[in-house]
C-alpha cells in the first residue's frame, strides 16, 4: 500500500475557497487544474467564458484524483455573476504594473486566506493562458498576488494553481510525516563495537586516545538518527570488510549469526 505525507487543514475552511478560471482557452488546463484542486482539498472549480471545453480532454488532464471537482464545475458567461456570491476576491498576476497595485506573494497572503475562509467564501482569480487577467478582471479583486520566478519563466496556468493552493494549504494544515523508529541502544553498541574492530583492522584509531577518538566517531553516528535496518546495513559492511582483510571477529553475546549471507543489500560471505 502506497503512503502518502497527509495534511490536515484545521486552520482553514478549504470548502470555502474556489478557484476561478477567467476565459481559459485550453480544456488540458481546466482538468489540471481540477486535479490541482483535488490534491490540496479545495472542492470548488469556477470556469468563466471558456474557449473550449472539450470534455475528453479535460477528464484525461484530471485523471482520477481531479474528476469529481470537475464533474461539479461550475461555468458562468461573465465575471460579475460567478463572483456575486463571495466575499473577497484575490486576483494572480505575472504583470507588476504600476496600477496593479501587487503588494503580496502566495506565501504572505496565504495565512490571511486561511483565517478568512472561517467564515467568508474566498475567490482566486485567475487569468487565461495568453494574456492573464485583465485591469478591468483585477476591478473585482480585494487584493492581488504574483507569484516569485526568474526573469525566463513562465508558469503554465495549471501549474500558477499548484503553487498558490499548496502555499494555502501549507498554511492551513498540521503536517503528518510519522518519524522511523529508532535502532536500540543495544544495537548501536553492537554496531560500534563492529565500527571499532574495523577500525583496528585497518590501524586507522590513534593508539594514545582510543576512547576519545572513538567518542568523536559515535557522536557523529548518533547524529544520523539511524534506523534498525541502517545499522544493520553498517554491521554488514564492516563484517564484509573484516572478512575482506581476513580477520576473524567473535559474535557478541547479544546477537545472533544471520540465518544467510544476504541482508538489507549487504552481502556476508562468512560468519564471524
Amino acid at each position: 500500500m502506497q503512503v502518502r505525507p497527509l495534511g490536515e487543514p484545521v486552520k482553514a475552511n478549504l470548502s470555502n475557497i474556489a478557484v476561478v478560471l477567467v476565459n481559459p482557452i485550453y480544456s488540458e488546463n481546466i482538468g489540471a487544474t481540477a486535479r490541482a484542486c483535488a490534491n490540496f482539498g479545495v472542492s470548488n472549480l469556477i470556469v468563466v467564458n471558456p474557449v473550449n471545453l472539450e470534455e475528453e480532454k479535460m477528464r484525461a488532464m484530471a485523471t482520477k484524483t481531479g474528476l469529481e471537482v470537475l464533474e461539479k464545475m461550475k461555468i458562468f458567461a461573465d465575471l460579475s455573476s460567478a463572483l456575486k456570491n463571495f466575499n473577497y476576491v484575490i486576483g494572480t498576476t505575472a504583470r507588476l504594473g504600476k496600477h496593479r497595485m501587487v503588494y503580496y506573494t502566495p506565501k504572505e497572503v496565504a495565512p490571511y486566506i486561511c483565517e478568512l475562509s472561517i467564515n467568508n467564501q474566498i475567490a482566486i482569480l485567475f487569468g487565461n493562458e495568453r494574456t492573464g487577467l485583465s485591469n478591468e478582471d483585477l476591478l473585482y479583486c480585494n487584493s492581488v498576488v504574483t507569484i516569485p520566478t526568474t526573469e525566463k519563466a513562465s508558469l503554465n496556468l495549471s501549474q500558477a494553481v499548484v503553487v498558490i493552493l499548496y502555499e494555502i494549504f501549507q498554511s492551513a494544515s498540521i503536517i503528518k510525516i510519522p518519524k522511523p523508529q529508532l535502532a536500540t541502544q543495544e544495537e548501536l553498541e553492537i554496531m560500534f563495537k563492529l565500527i571499532t574492530a574495523t577500525l583496528e583492522a585497518i590501524d586507522y584509531i590513534p593508539h594514545d586516545n582510543k576512547v576519545l577518538w572513538m567518542t568523536n566517531i559515535k557522536r557523529f553516528l548518533s547524529k544520523l538518527e539511524l534506523t534498525s535496518k541502517e545499522v544493520r546495513i553498517i554491521k554488514g559492511f564492516c563484517r564484509q570488510l573484516l572478512w575482506a582483510l581476513g580477520r576473524k571477529v567473535t559474535l557478541f553475546e547479544e546477537e545472533k549469526p544471520p540465518l544467510n549471507d544476504k541482508f538489507g543489500g549487504t552481502c556476508q560471505k562468512d560468519q564471524f
